[in-house]
């Protein structure tokens, strides 16, 4: 698997030299050996190796390729944890197939991170399109800027939650159908102000398991137990 970000249904795509390296140096295709295509926009493209330039790889396309696609679309918008969690965090989140991840501000927010999130928008991008080299989709996580609390709850959003009384998010995800915003807080939570903020925008709240998780454990075991269905 290549991303070429222009990709046509017909003719040939030449590779930039980052992808064209992978494919020849670190995959070893050869000439004749198949490739797929895609554009991180949903577009797939069989087609075959027709010059192993390291620098710049030459793809004929055969024709269109299935898609892998989840189960629903699936929407996150996360208190980030530190950078360098929050990078392995994007990646897993890439693989299960969340369809976009916004940054949530809420009023435990670590002070800076929507700006950290931001410069590092470039890094993650990339962890994006390579995901996809693993998953078998054509489409890829999109990056979304910051989210205030306030403004995430008008989007359909669904509360993450340790609380034990909370239903557990298959059972909310099954009422509310496709489309939604799961919101997973900063390390300690959600304030008892924003619970009630929530609570008066008819917001669902759910629970994972038994046990409080940290940030970036939370988001990912949301969207495997979201996606696996």
């Amino acid at each position: 698997r290549a991303y070429a970000p222009v990709l046509p249904a017909t003719g040939e795509v030449r590779l930039d030299p980052e992808e064209s390296s992978h494919l020849v140096r670190a995959r070893r295709v050869r000439v004749g050996e198949a490739v797929v295509l895609f554009d991180g926009q949903g577009g797939s493209r069989l087609g075959r190796l027709a010059d192993a330039n390291a620098k710049a790889a030459l793809v004929h396309i055969d024709g269109d390729y299935p898609d892998r696609r989840p189960s629903r679309v699936l929407r996150l918008a996360v208190a980030l944890p530190e950078m360098g969690r929050a990078d392995r965090m994007v990646q897993a989140l890439a693989e299960l197939g969340v369809a976009e991840l916004a940054p949530l501000v809420t009023a435990r927010s670590a002070p800076g991170r929507a700006g950290q999130a931001e410069r590092r928008a470039p890094r993650w991008a990339k962890l994006a399109r390579e995901a996809c080299k693993v998953n078998g989709c054509a489409r890829a996580l999109v990056l979304r800027p910051a989210l205030p609390f306030e403004d995430a709850l008008g989007q359909g959003a669904v509360l993450l939650d340790p609380d034990p009384q909370a239903a557990r998010l298959l059972e909310v995800l099954g009422a509310e159908g496709e489309g939604v915003w799961l919101l997973i807080g900063p390390e300690g939570g959600f304030t008892d102000a924003e619970l009630s903020s929530a609570r008066e925008a008819d917001a669902p709240v759910a629970r994972l398991g038994a046990t409080a998780l940290r940030v970036e454990t939370a988001a990912i075991a949301a969207a495997a137990i979201a996606l696996g269905t």
